[in-house]
């Protein structure tokens, strides 16, 4: 999109231009604070796998769990709760990860569905800003008994534009949506897997 475009769209755009700009900042923000949120370092630390495998080769879970407690990834929220309820029926500490895996998974999805929404709203403030300049349009035919087609102008450029500006806005946003959708997915099941591989080695 080059400048002259970006210019016609906020001189020609009309009002709904201005949300869904808004719009735009919102889904951004959201995206890459999810994003961030959800990199792999904030999720799963492998130096941390490392460190509770050696402390339970000398069975010092003390240790280990002092680490998770210490540790700031989601996986270490788990693991110290694998840690100190040990000793308890594998059921019993399954229940426990599911919860807790949940409540985590819920904190890193959340505001994902606000980035779904999002894109269906800008194009609806697209569609929105098109019927707006389509009324413009027949307003003029309506009250002039000779169409200048200069004079339609102003009501087709806010038609076109404010679809446009609506569309670029809601599909980078749908793919964003989808996106972090299948990246928090995949980040479920390494924890479900790492979970089951500790509870492994802890009651093995």
């Amino acid at each position: 999109m080059n400048d002259s475009l970006i210019i016609s769209i906020f001189t020609k755009g009309g009002f709904f231009v201005y949300p869904i700009l808004l719009c735009s900042v919102i889904a951004l923000t959201i995206f890459l604070k999810r994003f961030y949120l959800s990199s792999k370092d904030k999720i799963i630390s492998r130096s941390l796998l490392i460190k509770i495998s050696s402390y339970l080769d000398s069975n010092n879970y003390d240790k280990a769990i002092a680490l998770c407690e210490s540790d700031k990834t989601v996986f270490s929220k788990i693991a110290v709760l694998i840690l100190i309820n040990r000793n308890e029926d594998n059921n019993v500490i399954e229940s426990i990860v599911q919860d807790e895996g949940e409540s985590q998974i819920h904190r890193l999805s959340k505001s994902n569905e606000i980035l779904g929404s999002l894109s269906n709203i800008s194009t609806l403030l697209g569609l929105l800003g098109t019927i707006s300049g389509m009324i413009t349009v027949f307003k003029v035919i309506s009250t002039q008994t000779v169409v200048d087609p200069p004079s339609l102008a102003g009501g087709i450029s806010e038609a076109l534009y404010t679809t446009a500006f609506g569309l670029l806005v809601a599909i980078p946003s749908y793919i964003g949506y989808k996106y972090l959708n299948s990246r928090i997915t995949n980040i479920a099941v390494e924890l479900q897997e790492e979970s089951k591989k500790l509870i492994g080695r802890i009651k093995g």
